[in-house]
């Protein structure tokens, strides 16, 4: 059909034409425009070197064309070609594709019809300069082009990847046209131009990775400054976190640019830098504290107020995450692992001595109620066994250690009977500053939005419910100045900095989806909510409303029937008790024995049972199946593991299948050492049977890859975003492989480990018996892995790298090419022979991930508390 069309209006088929000094073959067709539209279809259709022969004709015929009304700068571009700061003010507007002078859009075309039939391998000077020459004639003849200046910004980066390889003085030359092209584009951008979507957000973190790896350059560093001034200050809001995790760099220039730029952002929007910069000031860097704290007092000169509030607020949530009682409990459990378990007191006293010495701080001491009753309930012991610790660490005799572990035991004991009782937090015991809290000018966490009205908080509810899980989160209400009801969960023991990058990543998805018309037409996108860090080790996530777990839906339906919840994994070790020992063809058998022993039909009847007619039940699984469909999709590419069925919610109305829980990301949990995860995603038997009759068939596969098809149409803005989140200082640590990642955590208060004579050992069979396992008390599900302990454990091994970084940045490269090759069918293809492998498709790259997450042989391996039998 648009073959016909253009050869309906050019009068002619040019395919018949094929010797290039004929007329019409390229040049003489009468209708440039509609040649260039021709030569667009014959890219598409895959005939790219014809395509190209055609092009280079296409050139010298409108290089001979009289000049056009658009040729060169706009008045309203100043002497430098910048764009006036403020957009509505300016009465025009940069151009669209539409509007860009023919000689400019054909250049461009052959620019990057050239550099995209030039594999990185094969790029050489001669063609750089080629491609060079070719955007540098666009930009002269459209300088009020986001997409002329975008597209120079991006092969200049090209240029700098490749002669970085070989020649590192040559490549420096690259980096400040590129730096300026992604200025151009950006300020051009801010006016509403024609950008592809997520091209804006794409030039901006592009810019960020030039500026933190090159800003010490002179050259770079005199662009920067000129950029800097010439966009708006709003342009920095959507990466105010990728900035401030590089706030504390060593390079003293990037440093100085930095604060310079979080100075001026917090002049204008203050409550936007609030909650991340007083994380940095909590990190345990006294450099990354120092940068922080210094941005925090120039906002605190013209914001007092806000500042204080800020302080006060963060502090006192964080001192709700985690109780002392919940805080010593931790510690407890983990210096016995490290004492009794690694026989590491050098790592057991590092655990404990911290919390002692915040005791018996003056300044860090019990100043609430809670506190308060804490240390007249423990400190004595606590202050004897840390007595104890000091007389070890003078004398190094073991004995004393095991004074000290009585005194421990004994306070753990007690704590461990005391934490279920604590399911309410009433606020003026645990937080009474927040009691106070009223009327701020701080704005409630995550509802910051230039151009929108400012909610700010208005109180904080009395009390906080303690969610029963082994984190014990808190859902916190906070009132708004709007009157309504904002509600949170409050988490301590987690990082959540990951999480939230990995929320950015799906709002730059769902744009994509939205601005496609067929997914837009689906209503396809991720469900988000939000996430705020408040330090290190807490923060707090938006409640998702109306959502139960799959583990929480399947539980209540098999209690009602008098089913036991873990029949699956009951007649496994029915058939065979040591399943863990088995080979795989063997695991295959059992497992596909407790398959067929049961119907695994229960998230089907669950959407069927609680809708309340068949129209809203059939809205409910398009909705549902077509959530998985996308999430499968971006899941994969993000390498998100850990999909157990707790970490995945329904939404009691839409039906829509929302994720929680972002701590797994690029296929850590692919490469630990034990139960490693062999699914791309979660498609299990109960996910495929609450789908339609025809299961993966229909809506799911569709979806799919129309998700695929848009994510790869966005390739470079989906990279842009994906290479500043694994090359990000705060998140990168996660890349590490410790190699004996805890796939069967240690069960709250699991003192098993004590080993010692005498008392010792009669506390660790009191200890077990008192606190052992939900399974052995519940017969419940085993639980998944604890996200603390992965954290604990790759934050040790980062630690051990010593700053060397080598082993990180190899790490990340090769995170970057399998994500990239996800992004163009490559991630099927075997080493070695990939070169004479053509790239899969898209149907038949989801038809291998759709293979993979169904087969038996994966998902026999899995870890049991990952259900996969379900």
């Amino acid at each position: 059909q648009a073959k016909r069309t253009l050869v309906q209006l050019l009068r002619y088929d040019p395919a018949g034409i094929t010797d290039p000094q004929e007329p019409g073959y390229a040049a003489g067709s009468g209708a440039p425009e509609h040649m260039l539209g021709y030569l667009k279809y014959l890219w598409v259709a895959g005939d790219r070197h014809d395509c190209l022969r055609r092009a280079e004709g296409l050139v010298q015929e409108v290089n001979s064309m009289p000049l056009e009304l658009h040729r060169g700068r706009p008045e309203w571009l100043d002497s430098k070609g910048w764009a006036p700061l403020d957009a509505r003010a300016s009465k025009s507007k940069p151009l669209s594709s539409y509007q860009a002078p023919l000689r400019a859009r054909v250049y461009l075309r052959l620019g990057t019809w050239r550099w995209t039939m030039t594999s990185s391998e094969d790029l050489s000077g001669e063609v750089i300069e080629s491609v060079l020459g070719n955007l540098d004639i666009v930009k002269q003849e459209a300088p009020a082009w986001a997409k002329a200046w975008h597209t120079w910004a991006l092969f200049n980066v090209q240029a700098l990847e490749h002669f970085s390889r070989s020649d590192t003085q040559a490549a420096s030359h690259f980096v400040a046209p590129a730096v300026t092209g992604f200025f151009k584009a950006v300020s051009l951008g801010q006016y509403g131009a024609e950008v592809r979507q997520g091209a804006h957000l794409q030039d901006i973190l592009r810019l960020l990775t030039l500026w933190f790896n090159h800003g010490s350059a002179p050259d770079v560093e005199a662009a920067l400054e000129e950029g800097f001034m010439h966009v708006s200050i709003d342009t920095w809001l959507a990466v105010i976190p990728q900035i401030i995790a590089r706030i504390h760099t060593t390079q003293v220039v990037v440093r100085r640019l930095i604060h310079n730029l979080l100075v001026k952002v917090g002049r204008q929007h203050p409550q936007s830098l609030m909650y991340p910069l007083l994380v940095a000031c909590k990190s345990q860097s006294s450099l990354r504290q120092d940068a922080a704290r210094r941005v925090v007092d120039a906002v605190r000169t013209h914001s007092p107020k806000l500042v204080e509030e800020a302080e006060m607020v963060s502090g006192e949530l964080i001192r709700v995450a985690i109780l002392w009682h919940e805080m010593w409990h931790e510690a407890l459990e983990e210096a016995s692992r490290q004492y009794f378990g690694d026989r590491n007191v050098d790592a057991m006293l590092a655990t404990l001595m911290p919390l002692h010495q915040q005791m018996m701080d003056e300044n860090k001491g019990p100043t609430t109620l809670k506190e308060i009753a804490f240390m007249q309930n423990f400190g004595r012991e606590l202050a004897e066994a840390y007595e104890w610790c000091k007389k070890y660490q003078k004398s190094k005799r073991e004995a004393e250690l095991h004074q000290a572990w009585d005194l421990y035991y004994h306070v753990f004991k007690r704590i461990n009977k005391m934490l279920p009782t604590l399911t309410v937090l009433e606020l003026n015991l645990v937080a009474p500053s927040l009691v106070k809290a009223l009327d701020l000018e701080l704005a409630v966490p995550g509802t910051y939005l230039v151009g929108e009205p400012l909610v700010t908080i208005n109180g904080f509810t009395p009390n906080l419910h303690v969610i029963s899980s082994k984190q014990r989160p808190r859902k916190l209400t906070i009132i708004g100045s709007d009157l309504a009801e904002y509600v949170f969960l409050l988490k301590g023991h987690e990082d959540l900095r990951q999480d939230e990058r990995v929320m950015q990543l799906f709002g730059l998805v769902n744009t994509m989806l939205s601005h496609d018309r067929t997914t837009a037409e689906r209503a396809l996108s991720i469900a988000r909510y939000a996430v705020i860090p408040l330090s290190p080790n807490s923060g707090l996530i938006g409640w998702v409303p109306n959502c139960d777990t799959l583990h929480a839906l399947i539980r209540e339906f098999r209690d009602v029937r008098k089913i036991p919840l873990n029949v699956e994994h009951r007649l496994m070790l029915g058939m065979a008790p040591n399943y863990d020992n088995l080979t795989i063809i063997q695991k295959v058998e059992v497992f596909e024995h407790a398959m067929e022993s049961t119907p695994g039909d229960d998230l089907h009847r669950v959407l069927w049972l609680k809708s309340r007619n068949s129209e809203i039940w059939l809205d409910r699984r398009t909705n549902y199946t077509r959530s998985t469909g996308v999430m499968s999709m971006v899941g994969y590419l993000l390498g998100l593991g850990d999909r157990h069925p707790s970490n995945l919610m329904l939404d009691r109305f839409s039906g829509k299948l929302l994720h929680i829980d972002f701590g797994d990301c690029f296929e850590a949990s692919m490469t630990r050492e034990k139960f490693p995860e062999k699914v791309p995603f979660r498609l299990t038997r109960m996910m495929i049977k609450a789908m339609e009759v025809s299961g993966i068939e229909g809506n799911f596969r569709s979806t799919c890859e129309n998700v695929v098809r848009v994510l790869r149409a966005n390739k470079d803005s989906v990279m842009a975003m994906l290479e500043a989140f694994v090359h990000d200082p705060l998140i990168n640590w996660r890349l590490l492989n410790t190699g004996d990642t805890t796939a069967e955590p240690l069960a709250d208060g699991d003192f098993s480990h004590l080993d010692v004579t005498g008392h010792g050992a009669d506390a660790a069979a009191t200890a077990i018996e008192a606190a052992g396992s939900e399974e052995e008390l519940t017969g419940s599900m085993p639980s998944p892995p604890r996200r603390d302990v992965r954290e604990r454990e790759l934050i040790t091994a980062y630690g051990a790298l010593g700053g060397a970084n080598e082993v990180l940045n190899e790490r990340a490269v090769a995170v970057m090419k399998r994500m990239s090759d996800k992004l163009t069918g490559r991630d099927f293809l075997q080493d070695g022979l990939a070169q004479h492998q053509e790239n899969d498709s898209i149907s038949s790259q989801v038809q291998r991930l759709i293979g993979q997450a169904t087969a038996h042989e994966n998902l026999c391996q899995s870890y049991i508390g990952w259900c996969p039998f379900w």
